[in-house]
């Protein structure tokens, strides 16, 4: 494995955390004791707060995510994976479910098994945030950068994304290999479309000046 891959494979591994945590937690509007314990670093004390809500509740799928969040971090992944599986047998229907279990599949470095449940979410819901980035970052990973590039694109079509970042060095990869002429940057793109966007509101604001300004002379001509 080059060192690019394996320096993507580390900054993938590091999302996932994010993402993971971010599917599971901060559901409800007030953290409750299990939240604030994971805040603090006390993953255990965490798990064992939600199973005990877990068991006035047992078919609520955003407990199971929050459990599996910890048993990743904990590096328990076996755990982790087991833990969505249930979560899937109760809400089969779920992409945020099915998306979680992908992660986890991630974080144990089971590209295959990752990549056919991304693939599932995409058949639940092919615009789900980050569906796309994850299934480009996996074909990246395995050296398929064209493949990834389309999922990145649609990615960002979809709207914002780290799928950007990943389509600028790839962009920035091909004009260094000569294989696409040079082009303005994106700070100059995001410039120019300020200064087109602040163009039409100042000629905007002066066509409904001279509106108001025709429709006065027309109401005192009256």
């Amino acid at each position: 494995m080059s060192t690019s891959r394996l320096v993507l494979g580390s900054g993938l591994l590091a999302l996932v955390g994010v993402a993971l945590l971010c599917g599971g937690c901060g559901a409800t509007k007030e953290p409750d004791a299990g939240d604030i314990l994971f805040d603090k670093g006390e993953y255990e004390q965490a798990i064992r707060a939600w199973e005990t809500s877990l068991r006035e509740n047992p078919r609520n799928t955003e407990l199971l995510i929050r459990i599996a969040t910890a048993q990743v971090r904990l590096k328990r992944f076996d755990a982790a994976e087991a833990t969505m599986l249930r979560a899937v047998a109760i809400a089969p229907e779920s992409p945020k479910v099915r998306q979680n279990l992908a992660l986890v599949y991630l974080r144990k470095k089971d590209l295959d098994k990752a990549l056919a449940t991304f693939e599932q979410v995409r058949d639940l819901q092919k615009t789900y945030p980050q569906v796309n980035y994850f299934i480009g970052l996996i074909h990246e990973m395995r050296g398929d950068e064209e493949t990834a590039v389309r999922y990145y694109v649609e990615e960002v079509n979809n709207g914002p994304s780290p799928a950007w970042d990943r389509l600028q060095v790839y962009k920035a990869k091909q004009r260094a290999a000569g294989l696409v002429p040079s082009g303005p940057s994106s700070e100059s793109v995001m410039v120019f479309c300020a200064v087109c966007l602040a163009v039409a509101g100042a000629a905007y604001s002066l066509r409904r000046y001279l509106e108001i300004r025709a429709a006065r002379r027309e109401k005192l001509g009256t």
